[in-house]
């Protein structure tokens, strides 16, 4: 890489570079040239003259990078002519010279020189000219530095005193050694030294660093004599604290001259300020008034009492002691009707940093202050200690602590100590929490009537308890289930529990048992709970058709086709399974019309066939209508004229392929591993067992259509179906006609398979071979499967043509 070094404005500096070289190279190489991969050129040597040469579209070479004082601690057997850096400190690159044995800056500029004012050149320090009180300094007023110079280099040379007058001067030292320096005079001497004292004290600062040697000036007194009339000085304008002293801060002198000419009046300083002035006496009229200016800035109220010298040659009538001035204390009013509220202010909850109330006030004196508020609500306000440093209107930050117990307004009284002029009022807003309570789940209950198709009235209520932490408006729901939904709204005015009652609404399309998820609006979700409502399915009618205790409505109350049905154990609003209620309807051997009106008078919702009950061709059109059309329940169980058997299954279906057949003496039949209500409802699981036949003579039906689901087979043969149901409509098939014949004490196992409780509850049964039967189970099952099906699908309103 090439570098070329501009031209500064004190010199043109070449330096090359060499950082690194990433090949292993030998003495007989010429030069070199790195290149990185934004450089596409192909390989060539370093430009003619340079035996290093770096090149790249997007970086630059690092060197070391140091600061002055690092720079400094490098070793001088490491200094090695040429040795580049880059200096943090000035920001340019330092380079060591050999030949003047020093660092030089590419950037033109020399450091900053160091040298001194040894114990043996103090003595040489000297001031030149005349100096007197009064009388101002010229050109031949100079003073005299010899120092000793370790590093060339810039400098800057002051020498001050505290009576009116200093002297200066800056410069290069071009090299090391020995120089004397001319440092002229700028001011005029204000006080000529007292008998017996060396003069004024000269501090002179090398390169900012003050130097040890301090020569003194002596300084001659002026001519002049004046009486001071003490009991007439006055202090004029304003004094606060912290507020620099102005034009406008001084003290008046009544002065009477004796001898004309130059004088001098100064105090001394006290509570950071003090008064001076001079001037020059032109006649010698008496009670003269002079100003002397303060200056300086007041640490502190109160009273100062100051002493007053001169250059009066009679100082005992021309000094003062004891002048009061007066430093006011901090004063200022407070304007709470202004008072703005900032940050979030809510029941309950602590403040923080950013809960503030800016406060305007009117600073008539400065000073140090606190300002607060009293405490209310369980909360206050402070400023902590502030510093009013100027004056007028202005804005001061309370910060509020504490936690507010209770919503509203909370009025505070604002006062200031020290200097608030009086009190005042605020008020902070505090707001509520939002409406919080919790919901005990367990304790939910319902009251009213829940049954299918009944519009809820004002007594179908939910009772909910809760736990109210802070009041507010409430609204608890429920979702829409089956038609029904609760809620209610309102507002809690106390804490603690209680209950809230929500009111139902909506009428239940269905019966059966469903859960209602109940949502609160509390902050904190309240807890979430569910309460499940039990709907009783409505009253069902129900058509018996055939002989004997082979169906419902020519049974006796002992037979299980009738007992199963009608006890309140199985089926009522307290049942196994909730229903309001079953009318069995004796429709016999009936037949076409008389069968139609049956139906449609008593308004029926399901038709049991057992057994000897053959439906003619009428009939049979007649029960097609009832399943597809009015949506109702069909079971079916026939045994005898198989080809009329068939005819109704193949009608219902849709279909012409099935056929159905004598089983012989098959007296078990096992159930399938099949998923359906028959099978597992709320009277029991019996998948995998076996249902009954009733003496021998079952039917088995081949050939099913798909749109039935199997439940059962004729002595294992899965082609052989014992039972069956529709997959869509509510049509079931089973092939006995007395698979729901029994009675309590029978025990036979090849007759009555349907066995029960005295109470009615149906029970399995020991059968033949030693196999259990479980007719009742699936009868109950049945029922519980056709009620649901016609509280969700029947056309009441549907009349059989």
């Amino acid at each position: 890489m090439k570098i070329t070094l501009y031209k500064t404005k004190k010199n043109i500096l070449t330096v090359c570079f060499i950082l690194f070289s990433l090949y292993s190279l030998t003495a007989q190489v010429n030069n070199t040239k790195i290149k990185d991969g934004t450089v596409s050129t192909s390989p060539e040597k370093a430009k003619p003259g340079a035996i290093f040469e770096l090149e790249s579209n997007n970086k630059g070479m690092l060197t070391s990078r140091l600061t002055t004082a690092q720079r400094d601690a490098i070793p001088p057997a490491n200094l090695t002519d040429g040795l580049l850096i880059y200096n943090t400190t000035t920001g340019c690159f330092d380079y060591w010279s050999q030949i003047q044995n020093i660092w030089l800056s590419i950037c033109g500029t020399l450091p900053p020189a160091v040298f001194e004012i040894s114990t043996a050149q103090c003595a040489d320090v000297q001031a030149f000219g005349t100096y007197r009180s009064g009388q101002i300094l010229i050109a031949s007023n100079y003073l005299t530095v010899p120092v000793t110079v370790t590093q060339p280099g810039v400098y800057t040379v002051s020498a001050t005193t505290t009576n009116g007058y200093y002297f200066g001067t800056n410069g290069t030292f071009p090299t090391a050694g020995t120089y004397t320096l001319n440092l002229p005079a700028t001011g005029t001497p204000n006080n000529g030294t007292a008998v017996g004292d060396p003069g004024d004290p000269v501090t002179i600062t090398l390169n900012g660093k003050a130097s040890s040697c301090i020569p003194h000036i002596p300084v001659a007194p002026a001519d002049v004599d004046y009486v001071i009339n003490c009991g007439v000085i006055n202090p004029l304008g304003n004094y606060y604290i912290g507020i620099p002293l102005t034009s406008s801060n001084k003290i008046t002198v009544s002065v009477s001259p004796t001898v004309l000419g130059f004088w001098s009046m100064n105090t001394n300083t006290v509570n950071g300020y003090s008064f001076s002035g001079t001037g020059t006496f032109t006649s010698l009229t008496p009670n003269q008034t002079v100003e002397l200016l303060g200056t300086g800035t007041p640490d502190a109220s109160g009273t100062n009492n100051f002493n007053l010298v001169s250059n009066a040659t009679t100082q005992a009538t021309a000094s003062c002691t004891g002048i009061p001035v007066t430093v006011q204390a901090v004063a200022y009013t407070i304007d709470c009707g202004t008072a703005t509220q900032s940050g979030t202010y809510l029941q309950d909850v602590p403040l923080t940093a950013l809960n503030t109330i800016t406060l305007p006030i009117n600073v008539t004196a400065t000073g140090q202050t606190t300002i607060t508020t009293t405490t209310a609500n369980g909360i206050t306000f402070t400023s902590g200690l502030v510093n009013l440093s100027i004056l007028g209107a202005q804005n001061i930050t309370l910060t509020g602590s504490g936690t507010p117990t209770a919503p509203g307004t909370t009025a505070l009284t604002v006062s200031g100590t020290p200097g608030a002029a009086a009190t005042c009022a605020l008020n902070v807003t505090i707001g509520a929490q939002p409406v919080t309570y919790t919901t005990n789940c367990a304790g939910i209950t319902t009251a009213g009537n829940y049954a299918p198709g009944i519009a809820m009235m004002a007594a179908n209520t939910m009772t909910v308890p809760v736990n109210v932490t802070y009041v507010g408006a409430y609204s608890i729901t429920t979702n829409t289930v089956n038609g029904i939904s609760f809620s209610a709204t309102g507002t809690f005015s106390s804490v603690g529990s209680q209950n809230v009652i929500m009111t139902a609404t909506g009428t239940p399309t269905s019966g059966g048992t469903f859960s209602y998820a109940i949502t609160a609006n509390s902050t904190n979700g309240g807890v979430a709970c569910n309460k499940s409502i039990t709907f009783v399915f409505r009253t069902m009618k129900v058509l018996g058709l055939g002989d004997g205790m082979y169906q419902p409505g020519t049974a006796g109350t002992g037979d299980a086709s009738r007992a199963i049905l009608a006890s309140t154990a199985n089926f009522s609003p307290t049942g196994t399974f909730q229903v309001q209620g079953i009318t069995i309807i004796n429709g016999g051997t009936n037949q076409g019309n008389t069968l139609k009106n049956l139906i449609n008078t008593n308004n029926i919702d399901i038709i049991v066939i057992g057994y000897n009950y053959q439906p003619n061709a009428t009939s049979i059109t007649i029960l097609n209508d009832f399943v597809q059309n009015k949506k109702g329940v069909l079971i079916h169980s026939q045994e005898n004229d198989s080809s009329g058997t068939a005819n109704l299954i193949n009608t219902i279906c849709g279909s012409s392929t099935a056929v159905v057949s004598g089983t012989g003496t098959t007296y078990t039949n096992p159930v399938l591993n099949v998923s359906d209500p028959v099978l597992s409802g709320p009277f029991g699981i019996i998948t995998g067992f076996n249902l009954g036949s009733d003496v021998n003579n079952s039917y088995y039906v081949t050939g099913l259509p798909g749109n039935v689901t199997s439940l059962s087979t004729q002595n294992g043969n899965a082609t052989r179906i014992f039972s069956f149901k529709h997959n869509t409509l509510g049509y079931l098939y089973v092939g006995d006609s007395g698979w729901t014949a029994g009675q309590v004490s029978n025990t036979s196992t090849t007759t009555w398979p349907a066995k029960f409780a005295s109470t009615g509850q149906p029970l399995s049964k020991a059968y033949d071979s030693g196999v259990t039967v479980y007719n009742s189970i699936m009868y109950a099952n049945t029922m519980a499967w056709a009620i649901k099906y016609v509280q969700d699908n029947i056309n009441s309103s549907y009349v059989l043509p």
